[in-house]
């Protein structure tokens, strides 16, 4: 499934997935069957092959919020449990973008938090701004708003909307993310 997680948008038949995870064929084959009958997994056939793929139903989405919280939490990313204690954000989607996600951070990198949320985007920014001011390394917060976030993933252009999409580590409200997500899917988000 993490294979899933890093690209909702994968459709792979069960060889390439084999060859992508590096696991044999046949218990690849028994694992998607499996994964096909909990639900997690639809097989479609196209000519001879069966491509797998996944929808957003709120089963998958709760087993990707596990995952990605696994692994956000395995990664030792400075002051997040310090910024988790701030109540201010608890209803917000809370995620680290950036080189730190790709594990490539320096000594001079910062730490880009984004914070995506229902409403009053800027008074949030600012808040968390200045709660994280004096934090080493030095935290770079960016603010958007749910309908910010889905219209970026909307639009036909490159963006930092589809840039979060692609490496992330989320912290905090995954479900409410892979909602939105799904949001912009049903409104013709195809990756």
């Amino acid at each position: 499934m993490n294979l899933f997680r890093k690209n909702v948008f994968l459709r792979k038949t069960i060889r390439e997935i084999s060859m992508l995870l590096k696991k044999d064929y046949p218990n690849t084959y028994n694992a998607i069957m499996e994964l096909e009958k909990e639900g997690f997994i639809k097989i479609e056939k196209v000519g001879k092959s069966k491509l797998c793929s996944i929808f957003l139903n709120q089963k998958i989405i709760s087993l990707l919020s596990f995952l990605e919280e696994q692994e956000s939490f395995e990664r030792n990313i400075p002051n997040i449990s310090k910024i988790l204690e701030f109540k201010e954000f608890n209803e917000d989607i809370m995620l680290v973008t950036g080189s730190y996600v790709l594990e490539k951070q320096k000594k001079s990198s910062d730490i880009d938090l984004v914070l995506i949320v229902r409403e009053k985007a800027f008074e949030k920014q600012k808040l968390l701004e200045n709660l994280t001011s004096l934090m080493i390394p030095k935290i770079h917060v960016l603010v958007f708003s749910y309908k910010d976030f889905v219209d970026m993933l909307l639009d036909k252009k490159p963006n930092f909307g589809k840039e979060i999409l692609d490496k992330h580590l989320i912290f905090r409200n995954v479900i409410k993310y892979y909602t939105l997500v799904n949001e912009a899917i049903e409104h013709g988000f195809k990756g």
